[in-house]
């Protein structure tokens, strides 16, 4: 019986901290897609306005995660803006 209840608690304790780090992160369904057919190349715009990708890494805007997007040809999700 208390083997029981001690996986039902290390169970919760568990659900909880992933839905900590979900929310701490934005992760699961919170991802946003960049709008990448806003941005024309060659170039990007000079502003700071960081966003961190679903790779884990801050870009200094969103037109920026585009041109990582076409360059390597992975889907890179906004988790939010500013930095990782």
């Amino acid at each position: 019986m208390a083997l029981l209840a001690m996986s039902l608690v290390l169970a919760l304790l568990a659900r909880d901290l992933a839905a900590t780090l979900n929310n701490q992160f934005g992760l699961s369904s919170r991802y946003r897609k960049a709008n990448c057919d806003e941005y024309t190349l060659p170039g990007c715009p000079r502003d700071f306005n960081p966003v961190c990708g679903s790779d884990m890494s801050t870009y200094p805007n969103e037109c920026t995660l585009c041109m990582k997007i076409r360059e390597d040809g992975h889907d890179i999700k906004i988790i939010r803006n500013g930095p990782c």
